[in-house]
């Protein structure tokens, strides 16, 4: 498994996924560095980094997810080298197993270079504009406790972490909640991609499931949309994000292994 996923990587260098990678995050970095430096201020960090994963939840991560499967198909598809892979010593199902890895690596990579750069241009844009210097909400836990009072229990530890002492941590850990929760939808965008020949087809797919996320928002069902998995998980209900969180985890998994067994015993030609 492990030479296969090598294999895999040698594949990346040759081809365009790294410059995808990486400008997904950049993009997002770069707007709200904009944004910010410009005098639309957020005031606080956790808002900040919220509002930008905002942005790379609904709609950079999927975009991204769907470039990333379909060019990792690709590199079978276009020289139609599938079957010559396919009859390798080794199993089927590890090539495709190990290009899901490599999928599912480089989204995790892009998704901490997100956290990075956001990070990076927050601090940037309050050196060029100090009057717009976000703030560490951290100093002023005690007085938003005490304010809280009772309201707390309304609230959630939830809120109450993300603006005082712990704002880091509940940062750090839903921008890994929006990660995991897109496994059901890369899962099924690489399985499209491995499905059909024409990138147009799991290009569509993805551009699609995006568009109809706009408007799956406000249903009842959105929940159980792919696309919307990772928006989801930005709120404050912990049953929606508990919800979205195992649907897109569990489901994702499932899904894995579902196209393993289906794309093993596919005669590719």
């Amino acid at each position: 498994m492990l030479a296969s996923i090598l294999v895999e990587l040698i594949k990346l260098r040759r081809s365009k996924v790294i410059i995808v990678a990486l400008a997904g995050p950049a993009l997002v970095a770069l707007l709200f560095f904009g944004l910010q430096a410009s005098g639309a201020s957020l005031e606080a960090w956790p808002f900040y980094f919220f509002a930008g994963f905002t942005a790379w939840a609904t709609f950079m991560l999927p975009l991204t997810a769907t470039i990333i499967a379909t060019l990792v198909a690709q590199f079978e598809h276009g020289p139609k080298s599938w079957a010559h892979l396919l009859a390798l010593p080794v199993p089927k199902w590890r090539h495709f197993a190990a290009k899901a890895v490599v999928a599912l690596g480089l989204i995790a990579a892009m998704s901490v270079l997100t956290g990075a750069l956001l990070a990076l241009g927050g601090w940037l844009a309050g050196v060029l504009n100090p009057d717009n210097k976000l703030i560490d909400p951290a100093p002023f836990a005690g007085l938003a406790e005490s304010m809280l009072g009772d309201e707390e229990e309304m609230f959630g530890d939830m809120d109450v972490a993300l603006l005082v002492k712990n704002w880091r941590w509940a940062v750090a850990e839903r921008l890994a909640y929006i990660y995991l929760s897109a496994f059901l939808l890369i899962a099924v965008q690489l399985w499209a991609a491995f499905k059909f020949r024409n990138f147009l087809i799991p290009m569509a797919l993805g551009v699609g499931g995006g568009f109809v996320a706009i408007f799956a928002q406000t249903s009842q069902y959105g929940i159980y949309f792919p696309w919307l998995m990772p928006f989801n998980t930005l709120g404050f209900m912990p049953e929606k994000l508990n919800m979205a969180l195992s649907l897109g985890l569990v489901g994702g998994f499932g899904a894995f292994l579902l196209m393993l067994v289906d794309m093993s015993r596919m005669q590719i030609k």
